[in-house]
């Protein structure tokens, strides 16, 4: 036996001792959870599938992770843009948000009749979290002692909605501050950024993914984001465009060692929204795959795990604000907790509670919850976990370990209303969509059945039926 054929046999193993290991952890918390929260059968039947689908995405993803660690040589860029191909990205994304804006507006004006007005429409975006964000850009986080946080202070006082927003990290609303200042209107300044920063992030995922393959999957890569039911979120004055430049474009400078820019990105990622700190994990993987050969490499090789190091660093001056506004670094997992009733659990558990939901919703007659919020999330919530079990072998590993921790993390959150939001701001999401999306009769179907679902979720969002 060669040492090649040696070294894939022992790259075997480990992934079967991996993958046992952490499908045994798995299998047990499901059945400890069984045991503590007794679920209903269509809440257990539920779980059970997220849980199914997750560990076959995961056995399927290990022995390319383990892969990934062998020394290889990689050769930047994989593909090569054809003339104009990233203005002619941009253009594409803006026409789709002017033409997102231009529905919203149109269906707000049907609806309105007589009553309609352009600054009424203005205003609407002053929905989901886009009020929290503004009233941070223009008024920073309102003060509160920590001490005079107790539970009957949640119940009775009528400053606690302005209080809790400091669960809202201050990226976004820093950089919609200045533009707000020039034009002296909150909503067209959050929309402007917002429309500035989502031509500008699939630009950065185009780029990005031509460092590993053609102009061909990256550009579909980018269609299939713009196709995604809710594209209407990047739109709105939140956050999630410029957390998906910023995660993309660290990413892209790390990949190209560009590490000061990287590090920067990816600080302020973190600084912007919560989840930013996982973008740790693909950066930890690429890494570790460019350790180097050589001594004289590695004072280099250390300038990358600097900017690693930046990332929680743009988390830890959140905290730092936290601390000097209400007297606790950790402030916002007590708002988090006692407001929202949020705190991590298990993504599994996400998926029984919300079939629940959805089964009582249905029986009280209650569409507007039903089809606006918990059907989305459920759809959501399988289709992405599908999707991964499908293109898992296929995936950069340190792409998929990210959709992984991502996944985890945003989905498992005890009281989740925004699975859509999230898992659309995942980049992954569009890149396992493409992988899957090859062939023509693929592509076809895939807009058969995500340009109606999109159409029917922007309808729910302007009818305002419990879209967050």
């Amino acid at each position: 036996m060669d040492r090649k054929t040696d070294a894939n046999l022992i790259r075997k193993r480990i992934a079967w001792i991996v993958s046992g290991a952490g499908t045994a952890v798995l299998a047990a918390a499901f059945a400890l959870w069984i045991a503590r929260e007794h679920p209903s059968t269509p809440g257990m039947l539920a779980a059970g599938l997220s849980v199914a689908l997750f560990v076959f995405g995961c056995w399927r993803f290990v022995p390319g992770w383990i892969a990934f660690f062998a020394p290889q040589t990689e050769l930047l860029p994989a593909g090569k843009a054809p003339k104009h191909a990233v203005a002619g990205v941009a253009l594409l994304a803006f026409a789709v948000e002017a033409l997102l804006f231009g529905v919203v507006t149109l269906i707000l004006s049907i609806r309105n009749g007589n009553g309609f007005t352009f600054n009424g429409a203005l205003n609407f975006w002053k929905c989901l979290d886009s009020n929290h964000y503004l009233d941070i850009a223009r008024e920073w986080y309102v003060p509160k002692s920590f001490l005079e946080t107790t539970e009957e202070w949640f119940q009775n006082s009528d400053e606690v909605g302005r209080a809790v927003q400091l669960v809202f990290l201050p990226g976004y609303p820093l950089v919609v501050y200045p533009v707000w200042r020039i034009l002296g209107n909150d909503v067209i300044a959050g929309l402007l950024v917002s429309a500035a920063a989502f031509p500008a992030a699939c630009c950065m995922l185009y780029k990005l993914l031509l460092l590993d393959t053609d102009h061909r999957t990256a550009f579909r890569t980018v269609v299939m984001l713009l196709l995604l039911p809710g594209g209407f979120f990047f739109l709105a004055p939140m956050s999630e465009s410029l957390y998906l430049l910023l995660a993309l474009a660290a990413l892209y400078c790390f990949r190209k060692k560009q590490w000061l820019a990287a590090g920067l990105l990816g600080a302020y990622c973190a600084f912007t929204r919560t989840v930013g700190l996982l973008l740790a994990a693909p950066l930890i993987l690429e890494w570790i795959r460019m350790r180097p050969k050589k001594k004289k490499q590695k004072k280099h090789w250390l300038f990358g795990l600097a900017a690693i190091l930046a990332v929680p660093v743009g988390f830890l001056a959140y905290l730092w604000i936290n601390k000097t506004v209400s007297g606790s670094a950790t402030q916002f997992l007590l708002y988090q907790h006692r407001w929202w009733n949020q705190h991590l659990g298990w993504f599994f558990n996400t998926a029984s509670y919300q079939t629940d939901y959805l089964i009582g919703n249905l029986a009280e007659g209650s569409r507007e919850s039903a089809f606006g919020l918990w059907l989305p999330n459920l759809l959501w919530h399988f289709g992405t976990l599908a999707l991964f079990a499908l293109t898992a072998k296929k995936l950069r590993p340190s792409y998929a370990a990210w959709f992984i921790a991502f996944f985890v993390i945003a989905i498992g959150a005890t009281w989740l209303l925004s699975g859509p939001r999230y898992l659309l701001s995942m980049p992954v999401t569009a890149m396992m969509l493409a992988l899957v999306t090859e062939k023509r009769w693929q592509k076809i179907a895939a807009a058969c059945v995500l340009v109606p679902f999109s159409a029917l979720y922007l309808y729910a969002f302007v009818c305002r039926w419990q879209v967050w």
